[in-house]
Parts: C-alpha cells; structure tokens; sequence
C-alpha cells in the first residue's frame, strides 16, 4: 500500500518557513552583502533622524525612537513578508501614539505597543491579511494625504515654538498674536533644514539631504543660538526588555486605543507591501498574513524596551530598493547601522535641535500630500478625488478611523451607483396579440381575454441593492392594478436583504388585491437568497419562463399538439411492416 504521507503537499506553515530559511541563506550571500550593507546604510542616514523626529514629537525621550528602530528594524527584516520591507517608527502612527501618551504616559503606550503586537500575530494566524487588497486606491491615497494634513496641523507649532499656546496650525492662522512669541532662530533652522531636503536629492540622489540639512540646521544653532532645544542624552546600548508596569494605568480605556494602534499599524503595513509588489515588479505577491505577523513580533518587542509602536514604512523601504538592496539584509543592516549611531555617535545626535527634526516631520507632511497626484486626479475624475479628500479630512478633523470609514461609505455609494444602477423596463399587458409572438401560447376566448389577460411585464436590469430597491414599488403603482406582476430576474446580479424585503412586500400587497406576483428566470446564484419569499409568489414557485408564469396564473392555455399526419406512402410501408412483423411472429 502508498504511503499518501509522501505524495502529499507541505502544509502552508511549512512552506513559509522553508521560504523564510531560504531568503535567510541568501542573506550571508558573498555577492548581495555589500551590496546590501551600502543599501542599509541609506536607510538609516534617513530613519535616524525621522525616529528621533517622532520620539520627540509624541512626548518621549529621543532615545526611544532610536530603540524602537533599532529592535523592530532586527525583527520586522527577519520575519517580514517582504524581503524589502523596512519596519521602524512612521509618521502615520505619531497622531495616535502621541494621544495615547497624553493620556496614558509613556508606560501606557509600551503597554498599547505590546498589546497591539499580540492582536496582529492574531490577525496573521486568522490569515486576515487578504483583505488589505481589497481597499480602494482612494480611500488608501486618502490615508496618507489625511496623515499628511495631520502632521502639518501638528508640527507648525513646534517649529515657531509656540506649541504652548497654539496647539494646532488651524489656532496659529486664527490668531494674530502669535507672532510675539515666535523663536526665529529655530524657523531659520527649520528653514535650512527643509531646504536641503528638497534641493540636495535634485543635485545627486546619493547625497544624505536629511543629515546634510541636520548638520546645517544644527550648527547655525550651536554658534548663534544662546540656548535652544535639543534632542538631549542618548544612551549608548539597548535596554533590556522589561514587562512594562501596569501601575496608575487605566487598562480599560486603553484596550480601545491598543485596538486602534493594531488597526493602524497592520493598515499601513499592508499597503507598504503592497506597494511594494508593484514597485519592484514582483511576479508573486508577498506573504501579507506573515507580514502581519513579523509586525506583531515587532511591536511586542518594542513595546519590551519601551518603545515606540511600528510598521512596515514604504519611504524606507523604497529609499532601501534604489540604493540596491538584494535581500532581507539590508532592513536588518539599517537597524544595525541605527545601533552603531547610538554608540558612537549619540553626544553628536543629542545637539540636534527639535526645530530641524520637526522640520523634517514637515516635509514628509508635504510630500504625503502628493499634490501632483491630486492635481491629476482632478483632471481624470472628480468624483474619485472626492472620497481622497472626504478621507483626507476625516483623518484631519476627527480621527483615522473616522475618515477611512468615511471614504469607504463614500467608495461604496459611488461604486453602487456607476455600477449599480437599477433599470426598468416596464409593459402593461391587456391584449393576447402582444404575446403572441414568440410563445406557444394560444390567446383565452375573446369574450373573457380583456378580463383575464391584465398583467405587467418587467425586466429588471441590475443589482436590487439597498440604494435603489425603491424602483420596485413603480410597479404597484395604482389602482387599478394588474392580475399579474411578472418580474424577469436574468439580469439581476445581486439582491441584498433590502431587496429581498422589497419582493416580499410586492408579493404581499397584490395579495391582498386577489392578484400574483411572479419571479422567472431567477439566476442560480439568487435562488437561496430568494428562497425565504417562494411561499408568497404565484404557486408558491419561481418560474423558469414568463409561459410558465401564464399558464400558472391561468392566463393562457397551452396550445394544442397536433398529430402529425403521416404520408400515404409511409402509412403503406409501416402497414406492410408490421403485418410482415406478425407474420414472422406467427411462422416462428
């Protein structure tokens, strides 16, 4: 006997992990490691400042951000469903992560932290990582134009230092004293920073903008500025991971917010590596159930050491693919590039001033508004640009959650009703002739055919959604009303329950006028939907043909079959045949 042991395929788990052993091989590659150090070396020379950025501006020590890069950066390059995803601090969790500190104290976000890494290891056992492909590309450019407007609304008062009293960019315009309090050394700082940014990239992509602007920004405050604020004492090793202290925290109201920093941060993650797919050409899409995963261990062991939550970035991760990343080394080389600047250079990084990092912060905000794409999007479809801009300021106004719900109510509507669209077409019945055509019918005595052929013909073209069931009571418009309603479902392609709720009401109101209603050619896919309202229809039925419908009603009678009348010639040769036949069966 076979053993069926042999010829049977590796369990997923099993597969993933032998892909995982495989792409860790090709890490120690001779021919990709330089390739991939130089690579992560990029990264970090973008990632060190941007961690330090959002430490800062959340209301934590710099260190912390440094911390969270370097620990997330190891696990998320190791176990990530994506080669070339880079894992570290984002400027999308910043809004959430900083509200949670206000609230909670920085203990109660490593506690969010490591609660959030939980229910995304959760979510990647459930394999719900299919479901990111499903988001419209909207709602998701309305995503990152939303974290954008926030970072903006946010990080202006940092960088006029008026973060006291102005809590947003919307009271700074508002209020003309502001002006009074404003540190112009530091917006000139800001200033140099963010124009070396912008232009340095122009000059040669190789050129480290972000640390050329730092360093600039940085020494113009040092010889002119008496005393500014700096980033302050780093630590020169990494922490050891630690439970975090559940003392004073409200674990209760924090559940929602750990629930909502999962979301967020598996969300962001997804789309990185989606977009991934696309960037690098990729013939099979990445492992987005163990991306989810590979973030959640990411999380919970940035959460160990008190840091700040992750995701996989995409600018980083880009950033890593043009400079030539190979393999999974070059995310995990950047982290460790992160450690060896903390070590070595951390009295250098203390001295940077906060204006140049939020100055940094201000520049992502501007190039997530990617206003060449909005412009464009103008030009193609307004009504697509509306759901980019109905999320955009949800995330702005309210919160993230807010704003992708809002997008993708305002996605489903416009999708419903481009493609959803409910036709009618409509013909009142009250003469046999019109039917004749076509059926195998014959017409019922002239003398009760007005009474007795009264009905209404429909063809519905269409999904019966809950949008615009309310088309269908066009048909019982009246009185008077039809013997009859026949409604021809070949066309429908879908009925929610609001249609389902729609035909039994139909069904029930000509009822009780001693009339019918009738469904033919229901689509296989609509018979169970539409199963539950059988025993109001016609004979209790859903009929195969509008003649079906009639002859049930009674409406029309069959035509009668003639016999076909056989030709002298064959009558003879079948006579002969069988007097032949019995006389062969009386000879045996």
């Amino acid at each position: 006997m076979r053993s069926t042991t042999a010829l049977s395929k590796p369990s997923f788990s099993t597969r993933r992990a032998g892909e995982l052993i495989h792409s860790w091989r090709e890490m120690v590659q001779p021919s990709s490691l330089p390739a991939d150090a130089a690579a992560g070396l990029s990264v970090a020379c973008v990632a060190l400042p941007l961690n330090v950025a959002l430490a800062t501006a959340a209301g934590l020590p710099a260190s912390v951000g440094l911390v969270s890069g370097v620990v997330a950066g190891v696990v998320g390059g190791l176990f990530s469903g994506s080669r070339f995803q880079v894992t570290g601090p984002e400027a999308a969790l910043l809004p959430l992560a900083a509200a949670i500190v206000a609230a909670h104290g920085a203990a109660g976000l490593a506690i969010a932290t490591v609660l959030a890494g939980l229910m995304q290891v959760a979510l990647g056992l459930v394999r719900a990582g299919r479901f990111a492909r499903l988001i419209p590309r909207p709602v998701v450019m309305g995503f990152t134009v939303g974290i954008g407007l926030l970072l903006l609304n946010t990080q202006l008062p940092r960088l006029f230092a008026v973060e006291d009293t102005h809590a947003n960019a919307v009271a700074l315009v508002l209020q003309r004293t502001w002006g009074d309090h404003v540190g112009w050394l530091g917006v000139a700082a800001g200033a140099l920073t963010a124009l070396a940014m912008v232009t340095l990239p122009k000059v040669h992509k190789r050129i480290p903008a972000v640390l050329v602007g730092l360093t600039i920004g940085t020494v113009l405050m040092v010889s002119l500025g008496a005393g500014y604020d700096a980033v302050g004492a780093l630590p020169r090793s990494l922490p050891m991971p630690t439970l975090p202290s559940f003392e004073g925290v409200h674990l209760a109201s924090l559940l929602p917010a750990a629930f909502g920093l999962a979301l967020l941060a598996s969300l962001g993650s997804l789309l990185a590596t989606s977009s991934l797919d696309t960037l690098t050409g990729a013939r099979t899409h990445s492992d987005l159930d163990q991306d989810l995963m590979a973030q959640g261990l990411a999380n919970i062991t940035a959460g160990l050491v008190g840091g700040f939550p992750v995701m996989g970035a995409i600018v980083r991760a880009s950033a890593s693919i043009q400079a030539g990343a190979r393999t999974r080394a070059a995310s995990v080389l950047h982290a460790l590039w992160l450690f060896v600047a903390m070590a070595l250079l951390a009295s250098l990084v203390a001295r940077i001033p906060i204006a140049a990092l939020t100055a940094i912060l201000l520049v992502v905000g501007v190039r997530l508004l990617n206003l060449e794409g909005l412009v464009a999007m103008w030009n193609q479809s307004k009504s697509t640009l509306s759901v980019v801009v109905v999320t955009a300021l949800g995330i702005a106004m309210f919160n993230v959650f807010a704003g992708i719900g809002a997008g993708l109510a305002l996605a489903s509507l416009l999708y419903v009703r481009r493609h959803g669209a409910l036709r009618l077409e409509v013909q009142r019945v009250t003469d046999a002739s019109q039917l004749q055509r076509g059926l195998h019918m014959q017409a019922p005595e002239a003398a009760n055919a007005p009474e007795a052929l009264d009905l209404m013909v429909a063809r519905v073209d269409g999904p019966i959604l809950f949008i615009n069931h309310l088309k269908l009571y066009d048909l019982v418009e009246g009185p008077p009303w039809a013997k009859l309603v026949v409604i021809d479902l070949s066309r429908v392609s879908l009925v929610d329950a609001a249609g389902v709720a729609t035909l039994q009401y139909l069904a029930e109101f000509l009822a009780v006028r001693s009339a019918h209603l009738a469904l033919v050619k229901v689509p296989p896919h609509l018979e169970a939907a539409l199963e539950s309202i059988s025993k109001h229809l016609l004979e209790g039925r859903m009929h195969g043909s509008l003649e079906g419908a009639l002859l049930g009603a009674g409406l029309m009678q069959p035509a009668p079959v003639e016999e076909p009348v056989a030709h002298p010639a064959h009558a003879y040769t079948a006579a002969h045949s069988s007097s032949g036949l019995a006389l062969e069966g009386r000879g045996g």
